[in-house]
């Protein structure tokens, strides 16, 4: 299960530590609470669904349960807080518990993170479940994600769930429950997560707190980190100057630039780009008051929607966004 340290891993947030290495939680207090109560009975449903938007914290609560349930002794930090130092997280934090099975995206023959989940990975989720627990106590597989499965792939892990094994658990995590084959949604216990509130956000991010990433986030956590580390919060904090740049008509060079600076996977940047383009909309509907900039907050929320589920080339994506800002920019003046 290990992966190999030259390449980032696919199911971690760009800038963000991995979750399995992520012990503080914030938010979603009801939600932890009914996993831990399910586990301190023994009473445990077979497999939980974790729904939600991406860098909610999902993972970050699986990886919680999962410590839990092979034996961490918990620090009484919050329902499944476990010390970074028991020796149960620390097998996990090394990818070295041969009771937890973590099935994610794996890498192509070039070395770059694949699309979805293959089949032939998620067939080793039935071997994994075909071995008694090597320690006595419950095996456990995390999912992450529901979403990056194929169709091959999902079909496989419907066997473990329809006839799950004894003293075993799986952990879904899911971004958008809907896409989801509905037979593996009607195996689970659906868990939903919710965005944070502004004050959660603001002490998930450890009283750093940017306002600007706090209200691109969207109550996502992870949203907020990853943006931080692309500079994102750099970039609003000169809202002014770039709202000027926009009324001028200049949204391709602002964008581009934008975009061009960042690190990370051209859809994160993508993301990223489009987040802050439709703030400085809203920023700018509400400044001058204009219809034309308000109609434009509208359209890039619908754009960055629908670039996120049809995974939009990034360019053509961008361009859109120029010419929904340049239309705006016109209007006005």
């Amino acid at each position: 299960m290990k992966a190999d340290k030259e390449v980032p891993e696919t199911d971690q947030e760009p800038g963000a530590p991995h979750p399995r290495l992520t012990y503080g939680f914030v938010g979603n207090d009801a939600q932890e609470a009914m996993l831990a109560e399910a586990l301190a009975g023994r009473r445990m449903h077979h497999a939980w669904l974790l729904s939600g938007p991406k860098g909610l914290g999902k993972a970050t609560l699986a990886y919680r349960a999962a410590r839990i349930a092979l034996g961490a002794r918990p620090s009484g930090v919050r329902p499944l807080g476990v010390d970074a130092e028991d020796p149960i997280a620390r097998k996990i934090a090394a990818q070295a518990h041969p009771d937890l099975f973590v099935l994610r995206r794996g890498y192509n023959e070039r070395g770059r993170p694949r699309r979805e989940i293959a089949v032939d990975d998620a067939r080793e989720l039935g071997q994994f479940f075909s071995l008694a627990p090597s320690q006595g106590g419950m095996r456990v597989a995390i999912i992450d994600a529901v979403d990056d499965l194929n169709r091959n792939a999902a079909n496989a892990i419907l066997k473990t769930l329809e006839e799950p094994p004894p003293r075993s658990m799986l952990l879904l995590v899911c971004h958008a429950p809907g896409a989801a084959l509905a037979t593996i949604r009607s195996r689970c216990r659906r868990l939903a997560l919710k965005p944070l509130s502004d004050g959660d956000m603001r002490t998930a991010l450890g009283g750093k707190g940017d306002e600007t990433l706090v209200k691109l986030a969207k109550g996502r956590p992870g949203r907020a980190i990853t943006l931080r580390a692309q500079g994102v919060d750099a970039a609003g904090a000169h809202l002014n100057d770039i709202l000027r740049q926009l009324s001028r008509g200049e949204a391709r060079s602002v964008l581009g630039a934008l975009y061009d600076g960042m690190s990370g996977e051209p859809f994160e940047k993508l993301a990223a780009v489009l987040d802050l383009a439709s703030e400085w909309a809203r920023s700018a509907a509400v400044g001058q008051l204009s219809e034309g900039w308000a109609d434009a907050w509208s359209s890039l929320e619908q754009l960055r929607i629908e670039a996120e589920d049809l995974d939009m080339d990034p360019r053509h994506a961008l361009a859109r966004a120029v010419g929904i800002l340049d239309r705006a920019a016109a209007a006005k003046r």
